[in-house]
């Protein structure tokens, strides 16, 4: 499991708002190439993504959110993936500011490169959470 949080000038609320904006994400994180949310049903929805580090890779994850406060994730299938499953955690420390908290615990094939592994959860996670806040801070 990797855990990283970062401040962001908004409320839960407009963060909540962006977070799930699933379909947005391909605009701001650069190794997104396309996604597409499925099976909508309340604050739960199938969303897959596809990536391109290296080498294409396509994942689905069951998207589970509790509004202003948290969104889920579990693996449902993927190319390269045995499980992908995480969090993130929504928390205002002071009025106009979130706690944005991103826990993330993924397994890979045997197959897969390490170089894949550590580009995708060690050196992308603060570089997409970055990403996360610039565009939550600017969006209206």
């Amino acid at each position: 499991m990797v855990s990283q949080d970062i401040e962001i000038k908004a409320s839960p609320k407009k963060c909540y708002k962006i977070i799930t904006d699933y379909e947005s994400y391909p605009t701001f994180l650069k190794d997104l190439t396309d996604v597409e949310v499925t099976k909508k049903k309340g604050n739960s929805c199938d969303v897959t993504y596809h990536l391109n580090l290296i080498k294409e890779i396509t994942y689905t994850l069951r998207q589970k959110g509790t509004p202003d406060k948290k969104i889920e994730w579990s693996f449902v299938s993927g190319d390269m993936m045995k499980d992908n499953k995480g969090y993130w955690t929504l928390e205002e420390v002071k009025k106009g500011v979130t706690l944005a908290t991103y826990n993330i615990d993924v397994k890979f094939g045997l197959l897969v490169p390490g170089m894949i592994t550590k580009k995708l959860v060690g050196k992308n996670l603060p570089d997409m959470l970055k990403s996360f806040k610039k565009q939550i801070e600017k969006a209206k």
